[in-house]
């Protein structure tokens, strides 16, 4: 889901996905081919990101263009536990940048260099989850942004879990917001190999049409 959680793998364990991304707006299409998201845990309650991918993007009478998309590093630290003070809760601050400047010639990715500070919290209730994010963005181009986002999930079984979101994206005054909703489904083989698959729509966007958008990954923890 687009909405992050607390969750982290563990201490000296690896939670990598490997995931087609895509955005499809009425005349242009964009495909993260794969999206490579490695975490790595550092005692139990720090997490490690590094996450980039190849793009493709196919625009209405135009031919197929290729880069490499945005760079994400991040560091996440779970602060609550809810075994112990009745929530999980997490801050995951994060940097965005790119390589050079031909994905962004090409319109791959966006100019300049992001940062985020979001929070997220997390509760279960029984068979049902409640996770949330909210934080700032700060970009080097453009505009800062406000982030939030929740996701509601619900074990079908053991292994199962459906999912719902809704997440919004803002001018800090909250005018001009992108707002998506999300369904999802979380389904583990093993404990090791877990399939991830969503598929949303903008419910309003300000700057261009709004959009159709899909994930479908594998991740693999060990």
């Amino acid at each position: 889901m687009i909405t992050d959680d607390p969750g982290t793998p563990g201490n000296g364990k690896w939670e990598n996905n490997l995931a087609i991304i895509f955005a499809h707006h009425p005349n242009e299409t964009s495909s993260d081919l794969p999206e490579i998201d490695l975490n790595y845990g550092v005692g139990e309650h720090i997490q490690l990101t590094l996450q980039t991918a190849p793009v493709l993007l196919k625009r209405s009478g135009r031919g197929l263009v290729g880069g490499l998309g945005e760079t994400e590093a991040a560091v996440k630290w779970r602060f609550l536990d809810e075994t112990t003070s009745g929530f999980d809760i997490s801050m995951f601050p994060r940097v965005i940048f790119n390589f050079g400047q031909s994905s962004v010639r090409r319109g791959l990715t966006e100019d300049g260099t992001r940062f985020q500070i979001p929070f997220q919290a997390a509760k279960a209730f029984g068979r049902w989850r409640v996770d949330a994010e909210v934080g700032p963005r700060a970009s080097t181009v453009g505009r800062s942004e406000w982030l939030d986002g929740i996701v509601c999930g619900f074990d079908l079984t053991n292994a199962t879990m459906v999912m719902a979101e809704l997440h919004d994206e803002s001018r800090m005054n909250f005018s001009r917001d992108a707002l998506t909703l999300n369904f999802g489904l979380r389904h583990a083989f093993t404990e090791n190999y877990i399939l991830i698959l969503s598929m949303g729509h903008e419910l309003r966007s300000p700057d261009q049409p709004t959009a159709l958008i899909g994930y479908f990954g594998m991740q693999f923890v060990y």
